[in-house]
């Protein structure tokens, strides 16, 4: 696994490296780092959840295997790992493959800056969502190799600047926008200041960039230790800038909680619930009148028993009676074993 960890940090330098002076080779080798993350998060499981088929020992050691591809790649992490994409990390990925299957395939003429602002805008949003990856969600498998975050996140200097004609060219209007009354802040994705925040419920807040059109949401909550203002965002472990007090999702599901445990209804809630959005155990909560995930931020309007297992969930469960849920395999799985 280390090998893979190292080979992959080795092409996103490649990638950002030959952005501007090769920028197929930048788009071939980013995402073959995608894929090296992903199979490093299955090899840590097993290493035969990295072969397509028939796994063979010998012929793995050897390099004689055919490794799973992209889509097979998520369909273990969330089956059989158990903690799959988020859906916006595997979009931007899925942007990234197609582009180079693309490339791969098909001549294109990628010099022109259009162009290459596209790829900056794929690489930019697909570098976020595995970032997400390694220091949230699969942070205890990533922590031991060290990775320099921060070093990789230079690099992407270059993409940034393809970015700035962008900003430029919408900057009077973010300035009028700020004057109406608009919450206009820095954005995490792009550096500049284009995010536009507004409140979806409560807590809930959401920020659109009007330059790298990123979006994303968190939480605004108080911490239970200083009471200062931290932002809690989705598929990630919070820290409260004034105090460093660390929050996991159980913390932030405790402190958002309308209808926590108690004797009186321990028998009668019918959350947590899991989430079909994520893949998440128990991570949807009674929200203000809605329901919440607490590990992607799905909001939802209401809860659905599994047909079969009885677990409650925000997805549409009209046939889970014969094709299960997130976490069973409904009729059909109990007839076919």
């Amino acid at each position: 696994m280390h090998d893979l960890v190292a080979n992959g940090v080795d092409f996103l330098m490649r990638a950002t490296d030959e952005f501007k002076t090769q920028p197929k080779h930048s788009i071939i080798a980013f995402h073959s780092a995608v894929e090296l993350f992903l199979k490093a998060r299955l090899m840590e499981e097993h290493w035969s959840l990295v072969v397509s088929k028939d796994p063979d020992l010998k012929n793995f050691q050897a390099g004689d295997f055919i490794s799973v591809d992209f889509g097979e790649a998520c369909r273990r992490l969330a089956k059989v790992v158990g903690s799959g994409l988020p859906e916006p990390a595997r979009q931007a990925f899925d942007k990234v493959r197609k582009h180079r299957n693309k490339l791969v395939h098909f001549f294109q003429d990628i010099s022109e800056p259009a162009i290459l602002e596209q790829i900056a805008f794929e690489q930019l949003n697909a570098w976020h969502g595995l970032v997400g990856l390694i220091k949230g969600q699969w942070s205890d498998v990533f922590d031991r190799f060290k990775i320099d975050i921060d070093a990789l996140d230079r690099q992407f200097a270059e993409h940034r600047l393809y970015l700035k004609a962008r900003f430029n060219s919408i900057e009077p209007m973010l300035t009028a926008r700020k004057a109406a009354g608009a919450t206009i802040t820095t954005c995490g994705r792009c550096g500049f200041e284009a995010s536009e925040t507004s409140v979806v419920l409560c807590e809930l807040e959401v920020g659109n960039c009007h330059v790298c059109k990123y979006g994303t949401q968190w939480l605004s909550l108080k911490c239970t230790e200083c009471s200062a203002t931290f932002r809690a965002e989705a598929n990630e472990t919070s820290t409260c800038a004034e105090c460093d007090t660390m929050f996991d999702r159980g913390d932030i599901s405790d402190m958002v909680d309308d209808d926590p445990e108690t004797t009186d209804n321990y028998y009668d809630r019918i959350t947590p619930a899991n989430c079909s959005s994520c893949d998440g155990y128990q991570t949807v909560v009674s929200f203000r009148n809605h329901y919440l995930c607490t590990a992607c931020l799905e909001l939802s309007d209401g809860l659905s028993a599994c047909g079969w297992c009885g677990e409650g969930n925000n997805g549409d469960m009209e046939n889970s009676g014969w094709l299960g849920c997130n976490f069973c395999d409904g009729r059909k799985g109990w007839d076919r074993d």
